[in-house]
């Protein structure tokens, strides 16, 4: 569960040798849990993961995020974001994604080892949003540049569930391997909490992954932020601001020049 409050890669990667290439049409699906169906504020709500979401839907609708159209983007918060609403609902935008298109996947709640927890999970397991069901929404996108981000506990472990078995299924419709960009960068290793900040207002990861994408990861200097460069700067920033407790993890198949977003 979430807890309030150069360059090591941590990650299964394959580097394409063609430089990324740009997309057309981004389809965003974003989810945040804050006050849960069967928790209370004492033993499992969270507090800032609505503001995450929204942060991050904002920074897709602005230019540096490519300027995505409301229509383009699924925001669903709290009692919105059960289960089978986010499974259906989320297959069905991606499936209007075409092959030169980018799809993107968000997440900020509590997470466990194999699965998220959406707003009708409950104490004894039920209703749990499992990395291979996230899989399966994925496969409905016929497009080659697919990105999923998570602010959840132990949400690392989708790398160990899914690393080899994503690399072959969600990447349904790419035609040659060296132009798929599949990235999956998440908050925490699969034996990590993801920290809550009161101070920032945010998850720890999340906040600096909206720093990151809004210009301060651009170590180059030029008008894009890499999926590489978002990395380092996320992953220095976590590990400092968590005491060395909390350590995002990158895995996926992509071109470290994967551009996510502009300065």
């Amino acid at each position: 569960m979430k807890k309030y409050s150069f360059f090591i890669i941590l990650l299964l990667v394959v580097v394409c040798p063609n430089f990324a290439r740009a997309y057309n049409n981004t389809y965003a699906v974003i989810v945040a849990v804050a006050d849960y169906k069967y928790f209370s504020r004492s033993d499992g709500d969270l507090v800032y993961t609505i503001a995450d979401a929204v942060a991050f839907s904002n920074f897709l609708k602005s230019s540096r995020g490519g300027g995505v159209p409301s229509s383009n983007i699924l925001l669903l918060t709290d009692a919105n974001a059960y289960k089978q609403n986010i499974i259906a609902k989320a297959k069905a935008l991606f499936a209007k994604a075409r092959k030169d298109d980018r799809v993107i996947f968000f997440f900020s709640g509590h997470g466990s080892k194999g699965y998220f927890l959406p707003y009708d999970a409950t104490s004894y397991g039920g209703n749990m949003l499992y990395f291979s069901e996230i899989k399966e929404i994925f496969r409905c996108a016929k497009c080659e540049t697919k990105l999923l981000f998570g602010d959840a506990c132990f949400s690392g472990s989708m790398k160990k569930n899914l690393s080899a078995q994503m690399q072959q299924s969600i990447s349904a419709g790419a035609k040659t391997a060296s132009s798929m960009n599949i990235a999956v960068m998440m908050s925490c290793s699969e034996n990590e909490y993801s920290i809550e900040s009161s101070s920032l207002g945010h998850g720890l990861f999340t906040y600096y992954l909206m720093q990151g994408l809004g210009g301060k990861a651009n170590r180059d200097g030029n008008k894009y932020i890499t999926i590489q460069e978002l990395f380092y700067y996320v992953h220095k920033n976590v590990r400092a601001g968590s005491g060395n407790s909390q350590t995002p993890v990158l895995f996926g198949k992509f071109d470290l020049r994967l551009i996510v977003g502009k300065v």
